[in-house]
């Protein structure tokens, strides 16, 4: 059986993205997952998209005020069930295969933990 991964996605009005952070979580080739949507407070669009996806492996918080990030963190870390903690921000995604070219690294009892490289991408050249 393939190790829960907690992936949380802090936020604080960043509809803008949105949709498309959501998505290239819930499009991974890996299925052993679940999003902690930690709402920090938005007054955009940001809770009527979350809905709209009607995934059961997303679980939608709300602070009741505007929280540091490292604040809203620890309150998401609390409400984890995987065994493998992941991070996302609003603005971010995730290829197809992020979550299970990882695999070997979560059972790997050497690591503590792990990170990989990243791409930018400029909005304006589309690149």
């Amino acid at each position: 059986m393939s190790k829960k991964v907690s992936v949380i996605v802090n936020c604080h009005n960043g509809e803008k993205y949105l949709k498309k952070t959501i998505k290239s979580i819930l499009n991974q080739s890996y299925k052993n997952f679940e999003i902690i949507f930690f709402d920090n407070f938005s007054s955009d669009n940001t809770r009527n998209i979350i809905f709209s996806f009607q995934d059961r492996r997303i679980r939608y918080f709300r602070s009741n005020k505007k929280l540091t990030l490292y604040q809203a963190r620890n309150k998401a870390l609390k409400k984890t069930k995987g065994s493998i903690i992941a991070f996302l921000d609003t603005d971010d995604w995730w290829s197809k295969n992020y979550l299970s070219s990882r695999e070997k690294e979560f059972i790997n009892k050497d690591n503590d933990f792990f990170y990989c490289n990243t791409y930018i991408f400029n909005q304006k050249k589309k690149k």
